[in-house]
C-alpha cells in the first residue's frame, strides 16, 4: 500500500471511530497507540489527527498533544445554531430544479436527520454550504445516542422531516428544522450532563 492510501485509511478509520462517539469529549489522542490499533506508522498518524484538528474533530490545545474536544453547554448550543443556520441557508435555495441530480432525490434514501441535512446542503448548488453542512454533521455525529435517549420521539420527528422534504414545500422545511434544533437546544443540558458523567 503507498503512502496515500495508507493516510486515507488511517484518516477514514480515525474519522469514523470520531464520529462513532468512540472516545469521550476530552479524551487525550496519543499517536503511538493509536499506531497499533489501526497498524500504521507514527507519520500517517500525526498526519491524520492535523488533518482532523483542521476538520474540528480534534483538538491539539496549546501543542499539548491531541485530544477529543471538549463539549460545554455553550459550545454544544453553539454547534446545534451553526447547524441550524447552514440549513436555513440552505433552504433559501430550495428546492432545486428537477434537472438538479445532486440534490435531494439521492439514490439512498436519508437514514439521519443529519444526512436529510447535508442532501438538503447538496440541493443549495453551493459547494461550500454542503462541505460546512457536513462538517457540522460530523462534529455532532457523536451525540446521535444521547439525542435518542433525550429527545423524545426521535424517529417520529425523523418521518416528519421526510415527509415535508418529500413534498418540496420550503416553509413546511424550514418550521420542522426550526422545531429540530429548539427541542436540542432543550436537551443540550442533560446531554452535557450525561457526557461527563462518570461511566
Amino acid at each position: 500500500m503507498n503512502p496515500g492510501q495508507t493516510f486515507e485509511r488511517v484518516y477514514l478509520g480515525l474519522k469514523s471511530q470520531l464520529t462513532e462517539g468512540r472516545y469521550p469529549p476530552g479524551t487525550h489522542l496519543e499517536p503511538r497507540v493509536l499506531t497499533e490499533e489501526l497498524a500504521a506508522s507514527i507519520t500517517p498518524i500525526r498526519d491524520a489527527l492535523h488533518r482532523l484538528v483542521g476538520e474540528r474533530l480534534v483538538e491539539a490545545p496549546r501543542n499539548d498533544g491531541f485530544r477529543v474536544p471538549m463539549l460545554t453547554e455553550f459550545t454544544l448550543r453553539q454547534l446545534y445554531a451553526w447547524q441550524a443556520d447552514l440549513v436555513r441557508l440552505a433552504l433559501a435555495h430550495w428546492p432545486p430544479g428537477e434537472e438538479d441530480a445532486d440534490g435531494v432525490h439521492a439514490e439512498a434514501e436519508p437514514t439521519s436527520p443529519a444526512d436529510l441535512f447535508i442532501e438538503l446542503g447538496k440541493g443549495s448548488g453551493n459547494y461550500e454550504l454542503r462541505a460546512a453542512l457536513a462538517n457540522v454533521c460530523d462534529r455532532l455525529a457523536p451525540l446521535r445516542l444521547l439525542e435518542e435517549r433525550f429527545v423524545p420521539d426521535a424517529q417520529d420527528e425523523m418521518e416528519t422531516l421526510r415527509r415535508v422534504v418529500a413534498e418540496r414545500d420550503a416553509a413546511p422545511v424550514r418550521t420542522a428544522v426550526a422545531a429540530y434544533h429548539r427541542r436540542r437546544d432543550r436537551a443540550v443540558p442533560h446531554m452535557v450532563a450525561a457526557l461527563h458523567r462518570p461511566s
